[in-house]
């Protein structure tokens, strides 16, 4: 079946859909929007570089037709896992190792859990982990553990560290690095990406690419950014999120996404 009609949507989380600070401010129009496209027949998704664990109950709130999580390697639709992409125990346990060897704190995601290594002090790491730990998010404190597994990682490497170049190459065979900052990137699976998520429900629902919208904020959404035409920025995104969308809407706060599916006759 052709599906020319049915438009696709996909949504980046921290920062787009809900604010990107301790409050997670959710706002109505948001979940409005979406409500009002799904009940036309387009279909709704979650794209987001956490994993599927830590998509919680509040971020789920107005009901979506699926998840594409960590950037690309694990997709759902229609109530049921079509795509996970694995990474190996003992691979793990080395890219843990190189983390500790560099004092690099991580955050190590899979689909069923978060992992660190021993005790993570303050900063803003801890207060992602503690995020997930307060939403019942089970989580793995042993890189030995026969439990630590993760199918892609934050980092947290420090601005200016000297050994961030041999890491990056260390890491280069399986991952990829996306920078976030000067002291943050997450590592992503070769060949995986929220654009590749895109292109697999794409294919899946058999749905043109004039038909797909995405939004999005910080650059782990470049690569979706850059893939769809009717690619939308947030009001407040990173300058090279700004650059590449093809529409800027306003803010989270100022009902930014429900004014661009206003704008381009979504809803």
């Amino acid at each position: 079946m052709n599906n020319q009609n049915m438009k696709l949507l996909f949504f980046d989380i921290d920062g787009t859909l809900i604010t990107d600070d301790s409050e997670k401010y959710y706002p109505e129009s948001t979940k409005e929007a979406i409500i009002k496209a799904r009940a036309k027949g387009h279909k709704c998704f979650i794209n987001t570089g956490r994993v599927y664990a830590t998509v919680d109950d509040y971020i789920r709130q107005p009901g979506f037709d699926g998840f594409v999580c960590g950037c690309g390697t694990n997709i759902y639709a229609d109530g049921k896992e079509i795509l996970y992409v694995p990474y190996g125990r003992e691979e793990s346990v080395k890219i843990a190792e190189l983390c500790r060897k560099y004092g690099y704190k991580g955050i190590f995601e899979h689909k069923n859990h978060v992992a660190f290594d021993g005790i993570i002090p303050g900063g803003e790491h801890r207060k992602i982990l503690d995020y997930f730990i307060g939403m019942g998010v089970k989580v793995v404190d042993d890189i030995h553990s026969e439990d630590f597994v993760f199918d892609k990682l934050a980092v947290w490497h420090g601005a200016g560290n000297p050994n961030l170049d041999k890491f990056k190459q260390a890491v280069s065979t399986d991952f990829q690095c996306i920078i976030r900052s000067d002291s943050f990137m997450e590592l992503v699976p070769h060949g995986y990406s929220k654009a590749t998520g895109i292109k697999f429900l794409m294919d899946y629902y058999n749905v043109p690419i004039e038909n797909v919208f995405v939004f999005g904020d910080s650059n782990n959404d470049l690569e979706m950014l850059k893939y769809v035409p009717n690619s939308i920025a947030m009001g407040v995104c990173s300058d090279e999120v700004a650059k590449v969308a093809s529409y800027r809407t306003d803010t989270v706060e100022n009902d930014g996404i429900y004014k661009a599916m206003k704008h381009f006759g979504v809803i």
